[in-house]
């Protein structure tokens, strides 16, 4: 089953929402200050999260499904 996903910010809806990898160095520096950094490992947020560099919302793929 392939599940769609729309990049777009639910939050802001103007910024797309970006995988750990797409972010430049200085966009993951200022993702590690976010307030999920003290809920979730570093390793779980690079591989499950994604970030919209426009307001900084962080979403998850729990959240998605939920």
């Amino acid at each position: 089953m392939e599940m769609i996903t729309d990049d777009r910010c639910p939050k802001c809806y103007e910024g797309l929402l970006r995988s750990w990898q797409e972010l430049t160095g200085e966009e993951q520096e200022l993702v590690k200050r976010l307030p999920m950094s003290a809920e979730f490992t570093a390793n779980e947020r690079e591989s499950t999260h994604r970030w919209c560099s426009r307001c900084w919302h962080e979403s998850n793929e729990s959240q998605a499904i939920a």
